[in-house]
């Protein structure tokens, strides 16, 4: 699905407009998620959280403006004050956001996103110059956050995963990171980022090896994996060089399928490369779980860091 402030934000036009569509991807990214501030609050438009990215090094989330004025407790867990007309204890009107954030806090602390990565966003993305197959990837990325918040409809239709694809630079992991932080900003869901060999394939490995702490562990690190609510896979395909690994990436591509849980890959590698692997087993259940979309452009961090200098 094209959405239409997408190109706005790339327009020539004025500073103005860029503001306004980066204002509308926002609201709709926002759209679905659940609201713990002020409605009418013209900073965080009700999600009564925000993040700050100047804050520490690589930025930190915060309860907005309008919470931190009708907060009653001080910020204090369990977030309760003394109401002397009811002489009791009761909740202080901020007190589901303190909670979200706590969440959001902890859920970012284990998200596994490289640390580089943990304060982008997908309206903090460089879109001067973009080329279409970035747009078309970011198009994407803003739907599945979108239709994330109305999965518990029972009409809702099944949220597909990404498979994207490219040479180095072109921006594969800066978007599936994306998606991982603003589920976690706007859904408090446990999302995780994944190195195909060192987080993957090499746990599973070395719980093989008596002498080693996950020793016996295999199996359990491959249930972890399976069952994260959103999981990126970033180089997938990398190894495939035995029938062990192929195995290994089949039964946990369709045991998320089968969960019906959010994957997004990254290759440098086009999806019909598995066509003649694991009797295209593998090739199957991506096709199944995924929307391919190739990232044809220039060195992403390059162009970035000309928009830095």
């Amino acid at each position: 699905m094209k959405i239409p402030f997408m190109s706005d934000m790339t327009s020539p036009e004025p500073k103005k407009k860029q503001e306004n569509g980066a204002a509308s991807l926002r609201s709709r990214l926002q759209a679905n998620a659940p609201r713990f501030g002020v409605e009418s609050c013209p900073h965080c438009q009700g999600l009564g959280l925000l993040f700050d990215p100047q804050a520490g090094k690589t930025g930190a989330y915060e309860l907005c403006h309008c919470n931190r004025d009708r907060c009653r407790c001080g910020g204090e867990p369990p977030y309760m004050y003394f109401e002397e007309s009811q002489n009791a204890m009761v909740p202080c009107p901020a007190r589901e956001a303190y909670i979200a954030l706590e969440r959001i806090v902890r859920l970012n602390r284990k998200s596994g996103v490289p640390a580089r990565f943990q304060n982008r966003f997908l309206d903090t993305l460089d879109t001067k110059d973009p080329g279409i197959s970035l747009l078309i990837a970011m198009d994407h990325a803003v739907e599945i956050i979108y239709q994330y918040g109305k999965r518990k409809d029972p009409d809702a239709p099944d949220i597909q995963g990404l498979y994207l694809y490219g040479s180095t630079g072109t921006g594969k992991t800066h978007i599936a990171c994306t998606i991982v932080n603003e589920l976690i900003r706007l859904y408090q869901v446990e999302a995780h980022y994944a190195k195909i060999s060192r987080d993957i394939l090499n746990k599973i490995r070395e719980s093989f090896n008596t002498s080693s702490d996950s020793y016996g562990m295999g199996g359990r690190i491959e249930k972890e994996l399976a069952s994260y609510e959103a999981l990126v896979i970033d180089d997938f395909g990398v190894h495939r060089e035995s029938p062990w690994v192929n195995s290994t990436l089949y039964d946990l591509i369709d045991s998320r399928y089968e969960k019906n849980l959010l994957t997004i890959l990254t290759s440098n590698e086009p999806m019909d490369s598995w066509k003649e692997l694991f009797g295209g087993r593998v090739y199957s259940r991506l096709k199944q779980v995924c929307i391919e979309i190739h990232l044809d452009g220039e060195d992403y961090r390059l162009r970035e860091s000309r928009s830095i200098s």
